[in-house]
């Protein structure tokens, strides 16, 4: 079995909080790969580590969490498009507020 990293040795590797992380587990956005049944303390896989950090990219970018799950959950090409689509649409609203 691979080594699981602790929610705190994650939370560095992938350059987010452990709050960050525990609203993620809540909303079914990034699920922990072991949560220990007595203290609850979570533990993540190394190999989760690419969706934290597209997680986290996006979440830079301003997009909300609801948009993140959904693109998450695309095929990579798919996902990309959504991404492209976003930023432009973000791009055009603050043209238009620059205009305001």
């Amino acid at each position: 079995m691979r080594e699981l990293l602790t929610i705190g040795a994650f939370a560095r590797a992938a350059r987010l909080s452990p709050k960050a992380l525990r609203l993620y587990d809540e909303l079914g956005l990034l699920l922990p790969a072991a949560v220990d049944g007595d203290s609850g303390y979570r533990f993540y896989d190394p190999e989760q580590l690419e969706r934290a950090r597209l997680i986290a990219w996006l979440r830079r970018l301003g997009m909300p969490l609801t948009r993140i799950r959904h693109v998450c959950d695309l095929p990579a090409e798919t996902a990309a498009e959504e991404i492209a689509g976003y930023w432009e649409q973000f791009l055009a609203e603050t043209a238009a507020r620059g205009r305001l």
